[in-house]
């Protein structure tokens, strides 16, 4: 078994846990958030973009440094950098509410070309913003403002950089190049791995120092019109799967994607941003049998609260992970803090995650069905032990995976996966407290 805290870990937390990036001014700050010490690698930048109006804290008075930012929080942050001129339309996405919140940063920021959704008419605002995202809508931010944005890195550097997409690698290059972003080690560039809110606070504050910016004290006086149509701005697209081979047990199916009819009635959810979401009726199988180790939602520990954004399910290293119910892989492959991760699309706007596998045994473009075995229990990415990490999301918002599980654990009795080398028993290492933080998130 793998020790519980490895030596990528402690190169992550060593190059300014998980992002890469450190304080620009060292030393403590003071800050209004009960879970930001003094001390924290994050706490300058945490009360820099507070003081200056950028971001603030969360309605129990804390600011959630280890919670992820969403898509629509970072468009809602540019949109008051840009004086919040006066939007007249609905932003054209399906997924954005004509009374919500960012409603009129969205629309702002797709008429200046500085977004234009995941496609297929989606925004997916309270999706977790990945790192290679969160620096292409920087980039087209200054390109917008008219900034200088010549810097520029040789990605190829790090081992990863074929993971950057296509439409990301010049923002990336800029981002990395004007030391606003760094690798999260020596070897790597991670574009794929979620931005916390403590990350994007510290980008803000280079950002901003970077160009000389300011929150203005007057809203602008501009009007920008919203059109009917999306701009066509190549889109800041969900992580695409992983290019490495993966393993499989069979040939790749390219049959059409599965749609789950869903039931009649609704569930409601509340998100990770605090908001209350209603989904139609969905059911899942649990995907293997084992002890619920952690649930769904936010915990404090050692002093600082932050939110897992699933269910974990202990299981032996190797056991046999099952697909919750039939569906498309859209995501097969490393990624992150979540390690070997399969995701498979329902249909409906649901979809499920599973993570820390040992072991992939489905490709992107698969079609599985419902108890078919998707993956082997492990723990890789940031994990304290074996398990398997369920997430269910649906239109892009993370929900409560218990709301859709049958009450008794309905996996088949585990068994291991053939053709898995066990890794030797090992003493476990002691971690840190910020180690234990990092964990609890997945």
């Amino acid at each position: 078994m793998r020790k519980i805290v490895r030596k990528a870990l402690c190169g992550f937390l060593a190059c300014g846990l998980l992002a890469g990036l450190l304080p620009v001014a060292a030393g403590a700050a003071s800050t209004p958030f009960y879970d930001v010490a003094g001390e924290a690698w994050y706490a300058t930048a945490v009360n820099y973009v507070y003081s200056n109006k950028l971001m603030s804290g969360l309605e129990d008075q804390t600011f959630g440094p280890d919670i992820e930012a969403t898509r629509g929080q970072i468009v809602t942050i540019l949109y008051r950098l840009d004086g919040q001129p006066t939007v007249v339309g609905k932003a054209p996405f399906t997924d954005v509410a004509a009374g919500s919140y960012y409603n009129s940063s969205i629309g702002w920021a797709n008429a200046m070309d500085i977004v234009s959704g995941t496609g297929n008419g989606l925004f997916e605002p309270g999706s977790a913003i990945t790192r290679e995202q969160m620096a292409t809508i920087l980039y087209r931010f200054a390109t917008y403002k008219k900034f200088d944005v010549s810097a520029g890195a040789n990605l190829d550097v790090y081992d990863d950089v074929w993971q950057v997409s296509s439409y990301a690698k010049t923002a990336m290059s800029w981002a990395v190049g004007s030391g606003l972003m760094n690798g999260t080690d020596a070897s790597n560039v991670s574009p794929h791995t979620l931005t916390s809110r403590a990350v994007l606070a510290t980008t803000l504050m280079r950002f901003c120092s970077q160009y000389g910016l300011k929150v203005p004290e007057v809203n602008s006086t501009a009007t920008v019109v919203v059109t009917a149509s999306a701009s066509t701005a190549v889109a800041e697209q969900p992580a695409p799967a992983a290019e490495k081979p993966v393993q499989t047990t069979a040939p790749a199916v390219t049959a059409p994607a599965v749609s789950v009819p869903v039931s009649s009635g609704t569930v409601s959810c509340v998100t990770v941003d605090g908001t209350t979401v209603q989904t139609p009726k969905f059911t899942f199988q649990w995907p293997v049998q084992g002890t619920l180790s952690s649930g769904y939602g936010y915990r404090y520990i050692f002093g600082s609260t932050s939110f897992h954004r699933g269910i974990d399910i202990s299981a032996p290293q190797g056991t046999a992970i099952h697909a919750g119910q039939a569906g498309t892989v859209i995501f097969s492959g490393d990624q992150g803090s979540y390690g070997n991760l399969v995701i498979v699309d329902h249909g409906n706007g649901f979809q499920s995650y599973y993570a820390h596998n040992t072991k992939l045994l489905v490709n992107k473009g698969d079609v599985v069905q419902k108890n078919q075995v998707i993956a082997a229990c492990g723990m890789t990415g940031r994990a304290t032990g074996n398990h398997c990490h369920f997430e269910v999301h649906y239109k892009g918002q993370v929900v409560d995976p218990m709301n859709y599980l049958p009450a008794k654990n309905d996996a088949p009795a585990n068994t291991v996966v053939s053709g898995i080398e066990l890794e030797p028993e090992a003493e476990p290492e002691i971690m840190t407290e910020e180690m234990l933080i990092l964990a609890a998130i997945y």
